[in-house]
């Protein structure tokens, strides 16, 4: 869980210069987005996260309770709230990201082990490569050992990293972009292509592989075809979070039991909620809302 400030820059930004923004400042941390957004779609959702005992910590607290998510098990620390800042251009897509965050490693297979009764008790876990390599091969074992699904998003290049070295391990679906994609099937296999990236993930455990690819829609395999899903129409006003937002989407419909491709049209909605206002989060977000977005 993390604060989110974003720079929302005047004209295009110069590298190695001072460029004029407007500074916003939002709930973020891609699982608590997820959490949220989960919430917001009147899902009971349950998060498991590492906050300080800070002013930052004590906001973001305070917001997701607001949004309905339950936090019975959370973990508070000394440590400082990570922060997540981002400079985006002026059509609101992302020119650089930064994370400051010391709370993520605390988030441990030590904290997760004395949660197991609340893990026992979901439908369906949600993780992100925000944990460690240890603790994501953990996690794996955990869900195979009791039948729960599992859900993982990659979040970038280097934490996606932890995820190649955590499988093999049952997952329902994971959510990559051609470039995180790149990191899977090891360095020996450094010209695969995206489908053969995908075939080897399939064999590591993966049961779908959905791949963004952005303005052009996504790609969703489930190791015997590979269909391409067109994205929506929209005026993007800002890039962030709607990854996050898009896995949410794709979560709601699976728990209303709807097809793969169905869910990823979800996905596909929730994300362009997200793109079409300021900031990770839309608090209007609904299954109407969703609804209006989804493509024909």
């Amino acid at each position: 869980s993390l604060v989110d400030l974003t720079f929302h820059c005047k004209a295009n930004p110069i590298q190695h210069t001072s460029n004029p923004a407007r500074l916003s400042r939002s709930p973020g941390g891609v699982m608590r987005n997820i959490a949220h957004h989960l919430a917001l779609l009147n899902c009971s959702v349950e998060l498991i996260t590492v906050v300080g005992k800070d002013p930052d910590g004590e906001w973001l607290e305070q917001v997701s309770k607001q949004a309905g998510i339950q936090l019975n098990h959370i973990h508070r620390t000394d440590t400082a709230t990570g922060t997540y800042a981002s400079v985006v251009n002026p059509d609101g897509d992302l020119f650089v990201g930064v994370v400051a965050s010391d709370t993520e490693d605390l988030l441990n297979i030590e904290i997760l082990a004395k949660r197991i009764p609340v893990l026992k008790q979901a439908r369906i876990l949600i993780a992100d490569c925000n944990l460690s390599a240890e603790t994501l091969r953990w996690l794996l074992s955990f869900c195979e050992t009791e039948s729960i699904p599992l859900i993982i998003e990659t979040v970038s290049v280097p934490k996606a990293i932890r995820l190649d070295k955590a499988l093999p391990g049952k997952v329902l679906m994971m959510k990559p972009n051609k470039e995180e994609l790149e990191v899977f099937g090891g360095e020996s296999n450094a010209y695969y292509s995206s489908e053969e990236r995908i075939t080897w993930l399939h064999s590591k455990g993966v049961k779908y592989v959905w791949m963004s690819a952005f303005e052009e829609g996504s790609i969703l395999s489930d190791g015997n075809k590979q269909v391409q899903i067109p994205a929506s129409k929209i005026n993007v006003r800002d890039s962030t979070g709607a990854g996050d937002a898009a896995i949410a989407g794709w979560v709601w419909a699976y728990l209303q039991q709807l097809p793969p491709l169905i869910c990823v049209q979800y996905g596909h909605a929730a994300a362009a909620a997200i793109l079409e206002s300021e900031g990770a989060i839309r608090n209007d977000l609904s299954v109407l809302l969703l609804k209006k977005y989804l493509v024909p």
